[in-house]
């Protein structure tokens, strides 16, 4: 068997030679990794749109229940509202009929207390801690005047007792005005009796 042997015997320049594109693997290999990230960042970037376009849609559908107990919510906060006045007016009523209570001993103290032919024209209350009244009123007896606070100063509704002021006002009659400041006792025990029922009649 006999192999052929092709010479070519054109001269260089005339001789055509096979043309080839070949990439070398330093520009293949960056070409490709650039091509797989982007790829993964493009389906990174659907998953969170998809997620998004979720949350969106869950925020609606919050959003529609909200609205549909809005009114039920309204309705719970005006029974709270009733419900803080009813108590504040509880409360208001509890205040006076305590402060009801607690004038009407007073009264009695203040006027059971009197000397004879001794009287009280008016009576403030300041209202301070402890709470002070101001007491004026009217004698024909100079030394009842301090008959009167040592009295006072034994009531356990008072703390203590001072003179403000005295002065005669009518030579004639001898009558003399004095003013004494009674600070009260906040610590004393002033409770409402409820009234009890008995077969369904308060007693």
């Amino acid at each position: 068997m006999v192999e052929r042997i092709e010479v070519n015997l054109l001269p260089a320049e005339y001789r055509v030679h096979k043309s080839g594109f070949r990439l070398k693997r330093e520009i293949i290999y960056p070409m490709l990794g650039v091509l797989i990230l982007g790829f993964a960042l493009f389906s990174w970037t659907i998953g969170i749109e998809a997620r998004i376009g979720m949350l969106h849609s869950e925020i609606n559908s919050l959003d529609n229940q909200i609205s549909a107990n809005k009114p039920v919510q309204n309705e719970i906060n005006r029974l709270r509202s009733d419900r803080n006045v009813i108590q504040e007016k509880i409360m208001a009523l509890e205040r006076i009929n305590v402060n009801r209570e607690k004038w009407v001993r007073l009264m009695e103290e203040l006027s059971s207390r009197l000397p004879e032919y001794t009287w009280i024209v008016s009576i403030k209350e300041e209202p301070v801690t402890p709470p002070i009244l101001h007491i004026e009123g009217r004698t024909f007896s100079f030394p009842d005047v301090a008959n009167y606070m040592s009295s006072l100063k034994e009531s356990e509704y008072v703390s203590s007792v001072e003179l403000s002021n005295i002065e005669q006002i009518d030579s004639k009659d001898k009558i003399y005005r004095f003013s004494i400041s009674c600070v009260l006792n906040p610590d004393v025990n002033i409770t409402v009796k409820m009234p009890v029922e008995e077969n369904g009649v308060a007693r």
